[in-house]
């Protein structure tokens, strides 16, 4: 008999702690998308200072994306499907 069936439930915290992270990381990194592409519309929309260039912002919006938004969403996915698959809550809270 696995462990969560005979009362021990499955620790969802860490899961939901790593989706706010993603939905956050999410709403910052899109929006900086956004930002940088409007830039190639109107190039004035850089303030003209020489820091927020498309060329400086991109690698920023990158990994943003990367490591903020999709790291924060495979290690949601890894930790809610670890106890599902395994049948046994997570080690350690």
């Amino acid at each position: 008999m696995s462990t969560a069936a005979i009362g021990q439930a499955y620790n969802y915290k860490v899961v939901r702690q790593f989706v706010v992270a993603t939905v956050v990381w999410g709403v910052i990194g899109m929006a900086m998308g956004v930002w940088i592409a409007s830039q190639l519309v109107w190039p004035e929309a850089n303030l003209d200072l020489p820091w927020t260039t498309f060329g400086r912002l991109r690698p920023l919006h990158t990994s943003l994306v990367i490591f903020g938004f999709a790291g924060s969403a495979q290690f949601a996915a890894s930790y809610y499907a670890v106890q599902r698959t395994c049948q046994v809550r997570l080690y350690s809270d």
